[in-house]
């Protein structure tokens, strides 16, 4: 019997972190928006949020280790 492994996808805590303070949704739901779990005009812009962040920082750390 083969097992299904599924590896559970790492979100950026710093990014979930300021998107619930800034809307005050659980870390869950905003999860589950960017998953695609839920539906709706929220999830998107949470999900479109989220994505826009994430990129973000991620090109911040580049140019820190540019600079190094």
């Amino acid at each position: 019997m083969d097992k299904n492994i599924k590896t559970k996808p790492s979100y950026n805590q710093d990014v979930l972190k300021i998107m619930k303070a800034r809307h005050g949704y659980s870390y869950d739901y905003i999860r589950k928006s960017i998953r695609g779990d839920r539906v709706g005009i929220i999830c998107d812009m949470l999900k479109e949020e989220y994505n826009k962040l994430n990129n973000e920082s991620k090109k911040a750390i580049e140019n820190q280790i540019h600079k190094l």
